[in-house]
């Protein structure tokens, strides 16, 4: 028996993406990079291979999206405009295990901006009011 039966293909699309937005949060949020990777929150335990691992193998976008339209899970135009962030990202080669010294590079400074252009580019276009409230949580939480 799969762990997902009870649970409707809808509903399995609307928590993925959920989880993508926090992901896509903590790319574009330097001070909670800073809160987390280095002061070790316990209100968003998070490290800086945690962030990558959550984006890439969590989230399955190792494949520049396509599964992740395929699946219904973003849509072709949520894609494009996350492209310039995911090639930052994907090509981020960082310096050391340290992560202040991730923190103060000026590439990882790059990856943060483009996660931040994505980040009001969804802020315009998100329609869901799941995703909606979301989004201002961790806005009013951790901004």
């Amino acid at each position: 028996m799969l762990l997902t039966e009870d649970i409707s293909d809808v509903e399995l699309k609307q928590r993925w993406r959920l989880y993508w937005i926090h992901c896509i949060f903590e790319f574009s949020n330097i001070k909670l990079q800073k809160m987390s990777w280095i002061e070790g929150s316990q209100e968003w335990p998070s490290s800086f291979d945690e962030c990558m691992s959550a984006y890439f193998d969590t989230l399955a976008l190792d494949d520049a999206y396509v599964k992740a339209i395929e699946a219904g899970n973003v849509t072709k135009e949520e894609a494009t405009a996350a492209n310039a962030f995911h090639i930052r990202t994907l090509l981020y080669d960082e310096p050391s295990e340290n992560p202040e010294m991730i923190l103060n590079d000026p590439e990882w400074m790059n990856v943060v901006e483009s996660a931040n252009e994505f980040w009001d580019y969804l802020k315009e276009t998100v329609t869901s009011q799941r995703e909606i409230d979301l989004m201002n949580k961790l806005e009013k939480d951790f901004c």
